[in-house]
């Protein structure tokens, strides 16, 4: 039975995201590569070619950054090379999207080497619209950490998910860019939807690996101040919402990192 307490909770958090729902931050476009293993390095140097273009549209606005990830951690079957860039809309999607299909309609041989060396069949391209974003600068020529956690919500309950993050997340993360111990952090849904529904990336970007423990260690920190009736009614509303099954963690780094 719900109690009048986790009622209230759950309505107040559902009533804040949607006033707000339609002012995301921004959006990302991603692309997933299967690498060969042992042939990342060559993939990415491959890869690299289109770098003046995106540091050209990065330069007059239309995108806001952009970065190479390689996994850190291998999992057998799973793509393993993303290249990614922050755009502000969809407008600059499209020129974005015209721009890199313009350098590759006239060098056809990026791509060909590019799958010369990755699986074409395995190659997933996603946009993503980012609800809370928070970021400082990184430092010239930095390789950061992404840190990713990806879950899936029941689809009818992603604002409610949203809004806990809005609460309980982000003040954490907030202070963690200020305190100059992560770079940036994001929370992220499909803008168009290419796998199933209810997908949630939380994605923080650390300067180095060594920076995730002082990450959990704030999170840890955050959750012994909260009165342990909130604690409980969070974790069951959480409960209810998530597939745990679907839970996955990923590590990369990003080898290429550029931040207007």
């Amino acid at each position: 039975m719900t109690t009048p307490r986790a009622f209230t909770l759950a309505t107040f958090l559902l009533a804040g995201v949607t006033l707000s729902a339609q002012q995301y931050k921004n959006l990302t476009m991603v692309s997933t590569f299967k690498v060969a293993p042992g042939k990342e390095g060559a993939f990415v140097e491959r890869g690299k070619s289109i770098a003046p273009v995106l540091d050209k549209l990065l330069d007059s606005g239309v995108v806001l950054a952009y970065g190479v990830d390689v996994d850190i951690l291998h999992v057998p079957e799973a793509n393993n090379v993303v290249f990614w860039a922050d755009v502000p809309d969809f407008a600059a999607v499209d020129k974005a999207e015209a721009a890199i299909d313009d350098y590759l309609k006239a060098n056809p041989s990026v791509m060909t080497d590019l799958f010369a060396i990755s699986d074409p069949a395995a190659h997933h391209d996603y946009i993503l619209r980012a609800w809370e974003t928070g970021y400082r600068a990184a430092a010239a020529g930095a390789k950061p950490v992404e840190d990713i956690d990806f879950i899936r919500v029941k689809p009818e309950r992603t604002e409610e998910a949203i809004g806990l993050f809005r609460r309980y997340d982000k003040p954490v993360l907030d202070k963690l860019v200020a305190d100059g111990v992560i770079y940036a952090y994001g929370l992220y849904t499909e803008a168009v939807h290419t796998t199933g529904p209810g997908a949630l990336w939380q994605v923080v970007t650390l300067p180095d690996l060594a920076a995730k423990d002082k990450v959990r260690a704030a999170f840890a920190e955050a959750r012994k101040t909260m009165a342990d009736t909130e604690r409980e009614i969070v974790d069951r509303v959480f409960d209810e919402m998530a597939d745990y099954s679907s839970h996955r963690d990923e590590l990369a780094v990003s080898v290429v990192f550029r931040m207007k």
